[in-house]
Parts: structure tokens; C-alpha cells; sequence
């Protein structure tokens, strides 16, 4: 269970997955819209089993005459009748419900996994401008030193006015940075409290997640999101729903099988065993129902159920070929913040270096203040690109986990 402050908690991005599945409409709603779409396709499973009724009845009658009372008549009786529709569509439409169900299911866990992923993306990229604004703030202390540091070597003699204005130019602009920056980590901390389910009030203090991942082969990805795609597993479940529609379309038009029964008895009193063998009759039936003639309905009926067949196929052609070509791009799209995160990191390494080098040459007069405030912007820079591709690598694992099915909570 997550415990929630006021005004400020730590939140992991497990915690928010769990918050925001159990706040968000777009979840709630196709949670229940699943189980409505399930509860509308049980009915034509009752199409295919026995009904049976039932009915009793019980009348009491008394007869007065002249004030006296000629006798109480009392009659009862019950009925029981069963039927049973046999027909081949019946059997077939059944079938249709049961992945006309499994559509649903699917449908389902494709608002699932979508909201899932808008939370993790959202939740990496306030904790991506959470870190980008330590890195503005920070540089707008630094600039602000560096400019005093000018100043005071200007007001000395043993610098020249150029220096200076490069300095101010350095520190005005480091703070338009951290006002955008702070602007755009403001409005994605809103939007990450409004898909949680919080007050704009409340403060998040994020967790930077610990992501160990090894990417599978491509083949495997592909194969993965062949079974685990819920868009390519709706697409199959309608293409099979289609196919038995079809088929129990056409043979409820062909022919039609009934079985019935009806047992009734009446009598004076509610019937003992003896009198239940003397007073009861009862009747048993089959009945074969062929259709002469529909008018048009028949044939409009098979055209229906053909092109719905045949727009399910299309669908899972299309959605195979999109799976394909979005497991190649991902793959790609990983290695290749993989290899961004790796030079950002060896940029990060140099440029912190180098920095520090210039630095100490600038405190001992070989270094121009030029040169500093370069060296201090490539740090910045730096600073800010291994912030990026980090973001970058965590977004492409988690598509990579979405193709093969790993976002599925239980």
C-alpha cells in the first residue's frame, strides 16, 4: 500500500503505475466496459441450453346462498415444459460469443498497457526535468560566481571589459534557461499528479528506477508480440467471431431443430403421489423448422457476415504488418539509446575533466575567461545530453516491454 502525504511523499514508478491504474477513467472505464461486453455476449450462450418453466396454480372458491353457505370448491394444478433449440446456429453462435469475449479481453488490456505506458513515460519525464532544473540552477550558481569572480579581476586591473560582458552574457542566459527549464518541469509535475489522481498542491519526489534489461533477438520480440499484442490478439479473436457468425448465420437459415416437453395436472388438492397418477397429462415433440421463404434477409445476412470476415482479416493483415515494422524500428531505436547513453556518459566523463582543468589554469592566470565560460557550457551541455539519453534508453525499454507483453500487471 502506498502512503500519501499531504503535500509531499516519495513516489516509485511501481507506486505510480499502481496509483494511476486505480485512479485513471480511460482504466476504469474500459475495465467496465469489458465486463458489460462480456455480460451482453453471455446471452447467446442461454440460446443454446434447455428452458424450462414452471406454474402452479391454487383456487379456493365458496358459494353462499340466501345467507348459508352452500360449500368451499377448492381446485389447483401445475404445469412443467421444457424446450430445447438444437439448431446448428445456435451451436455456432456460441461459439462466436466466446471470442467476441476474448475481443473484449483484449480491448481491455490495450487501454491497460496504454495507460500504463502514458504513466511511466510521464513519470520519467518529470523525473527528467526534475534533474534538468538541479542542472540549471546549478549553472546559474556557478555562472553567478564566475561573473563576480570577472568583475573583481576587472575592478584589479587584470582583466578587460570584453571578459566581463562575455560573463554577464553567460549568467543572464543561464537564467532564461532555468526559467524554461523550471516552467516545463512545473507543467509535467502537473500532468503527472493529474494522471495520478492528486492535487496540483501536492509534491512528488521522484525515484530514478533501477532498470536491468537484456534485449531479446529480434525474432524473439517478433514472436513475443505475435502472442502477446493485445491489438493482433482482438484482430484473431474477431476474425474467428466473424468466421462462426458466419457459419451460424447460414445454417440457422438452413434448418432448425426443436425439442419439447409439457407435463400438466389438476385436481382438488395439491396431488399425492396416487392422484398425480390418475389426474396429469403430457406431451413430447420434435420439431423440424426449414424457411421457405425470407424475403431478401437471408441473402443480406450472409453479405453482412461476409464482409465483416472480411474486414476482420484485413484488420489482422494490417496489424501483423504494423507489429513487424514497429519491432524492426524499436530495435533499432534501442540499440541506438543505447549508444547515446554510452558516448553521453564518456561526454560527461570529458567534459567534467576538462572543466576541471580549465579551471585550475584559469585560477592560475594560463586560461582566458573565454575559455572557462567554454569549458563551463560543454559541462552544461554535457550534463543536460546524459539527462536526455538516459531518458531516452528508459522510454525504449519500456516500448520494448510493451511489444513483448511485459507492462501485463496482474
Amino acid at each position: 500500500m502506498i502512503a500519501l502525504l499531504l503535500l509531499s511523499f516519495n513516489l516509485t514508478l511501481e507506486d505510480a503505475i499502481e496509483m494511476g491504474l486505480n485512479k485513471s477513467p480511460i482504466y476504469l472505464k474500459a475495465k467496465k466496459n469489458f465486463i458489460i461486453e462480456q455480460k451482453n455476449n453471455s446471452f447467446v450462450y442461454s440460446k443454446a441450453l434447455p428452458k424450462v418453466n414452471g406454474g402452479y396454480s391454487y383456487i379456493k372458491n365458496r358459494s353462499e346462498l340466501g345467507g348459508i353457505t352452500a360449500g368451499d370448491t377448492i381446485s389447483s394444478g401445475y404445469s412443467l415444459s421444457a424446450s430445447w433449440e438444437l439448431g446448428p446456429g445456435n451451436i455456432f453462435n456460441s461459439f462466436g460469443a466466446h471470442y467476441k469475449n476474448s475481443s473484449a479481453y483484449y480491448s481491455f488490456i490495450e487501454a491497460q498497457n496504454g495507460v500504463i505506458y502514458d504513466i511511466a513515460f510521464q513519470y520519467l519525464k518529470t523525473l527528467m526535468m526534475q534533474k534538468l532544473l538541479e542542472s540549471r540552477i546549478a549553472g546559474v550558481a556557478r555562472t553567478e560566481k564566475n561573473l563576480n569572480l570577472v568583475e573583481e579581476k576587472k575592478a584589479l586591473g587584470l582583466t578587460s571589459n570584453a571578459e566581463v560582458l562575455k560573463a554577464k552574457v553567460e549568467y543572464f542566459q543561464s537564467k532564461i534557461n532555468l526559467l524554461d527549464t523550471r516552467k516545463q518541469a512545473r507543467v509535467s509535475a502537473l500532468m503527472l499528479n493529474n494522471i495520478l489522481g492528486l492535487s496540483a498542491k501536492d509534491s512528488l519526489v521522484l525515484t530514478e528506477p533501477k532498470i536491468e534489461f537484456k534485449i531479446p533477438s529480434k525474432d524473439t520480440i517478433e514472436y513475443m508480440a505475435m502472442e502477446n499484442d493485445p491489438l493482433y490478439n482482438k484482430y484473431k479473436s474477431e476474425s474467428s467471431a466473424a468466421r462462426y457468425d458466419l457459419l451460424g448465420g447460414t445454417t440457422e437459415d438452413l434448418f432448425s431443430v426443436s425439442l419439447f416437453t409439457d407435463f400438466q395436472h389438476s385436481g382438488d388438492e395439491f396431488p399425492s403421489s396416487s392422484v398425480l397418477r390418475d389426474n396429469y397429462d403430457y406431451s413430447i415433440g420434435l420439431a423440424i423448422t426449414v424457411p421457405i421463404f425470407t424475403g431478401f434477409s437471408r441473402f443480406n445476412k450472409y453479405t453482412i457476415n461476409r464482409l465483416k470476415k472480411d474486414l476482420a482479416d484485413i484488420n489482422l493483415s494490417d496489424r501483423e504488418r504494423v507489429l513487424k515494422v514497429t519491432v524492426e524500428d524499436e530495435c533499432l531505436s534501442f540499440q541506438e539509446t543505447k549508444e547515446k547513453l554510452e558516448l553521453a556518459s564518456v561526454t560527461l566523463d570529458f567534459a567534467t575533466e576538462s572543466h576541471q582543468a580549465t579551471s585550475e589554469r584559469y585560477t592560475l592566470g594560463e586560461a582566458s575567461i573565454i575559455e572557462f565560460l567554454e569549458a563551463e557550457e560543454d559541462l552544461l551541455e554535457a550534463e543536460y545530453s546524459m539527462t536526455q539519453a538516459r531518458f531516452d534508453w528508459y522510454l525504449s525499454v519500456y516500448k520494448i516491454k510493451r511489444l513483448t507483453g511485459d507492462l501485463i500487471v496482474e
